[in-house]
């Protein structure tokens, strides 16, 4: 009776695994398709003040798994998309691969310390724009490492005025998909499959 029971605990375990391993893939490819679709369709850069201006459409992903998974989840698809993205963009270890480690690795932070105040302090709409304003900042960091002295922060009030508008877009997208995903279970925020 005994092995009878490791054996359905076993198989329940491999199949959270799997399903673990299916989302992960799943937001990954969602991730890299939207930062590709942004970098060739969408170049605000062309007509934006500051090179290299997007929207940002890739870290939808990040807050959708922020919001509905474990922060593990949300920090291996957020590494795994950059690091893909970068590699099909032929960027890999390039000035543009080190800004976006650094502005994720900046709003991922934040708003993982931030997550637990949603929805008592912050919408997802307001998380949102907190880790847009992280990772721009975190990028004019790292690019001020990389090249010190070159008056990196006069593209400051511009990053921040960016943020505005390009976080409330990826929180309201978010919050959107969060409501419409089936295996969520339809609460407010998804949080079924949630256990921080």
């Amino acid at each position: 009776m005994l092995i009878i029971q490791m054996k359905k605990n076993d198989e329940r375990s491999n199949q959270v695994r799997i399903r673990t391993i299916s989302k992960i893939s799943i937001y990954i490819a969602l991730g890299v398709s939207l930062n590709l679709l942004e970098s060739h369709l969408l170049p605000l850069g062309l007509v934006l003040p500051i090179p290299g201006a997007r929207i940002g459409l890739a870290n939808l992903v990040t807050l959708v798994v922020l919001l509905t998974e474990k922060n593990k989840v949300a920090w291996v698809v957020t590494g795994g998309r950059i690091i893909l993205a970068s590699l099909l963009a032929g960027t890999l270890f390039s000035v543009p691969f080190a800004l976006s480690i650094g502005g994720g690795i900046s709003a991922l932070t934040v708003m993982s310390l931030l997550r637990p105040l949603v929805p008592k302090v912050f919408s997802e709409i307001g998380l949102s724009i907190i880790g847009a304003v992280a990772h721009n900042c975190g990028q004019l960091v790292t690019l001020y490492c990389l090249l010190p002295g070159v008056g990196i922060f006069t593209f400051l009030p511009w990053a921040l005025l960016l943020a505005l508008p390009s976080g409330w877009l990826t929180g309201y997208l978010a919050r959107q998909i969060i409501l419409r995903l089936p295996w969520e279970g339809g609460s407010r925020y998804g949080g079924v499959g949630r256990r921080d």
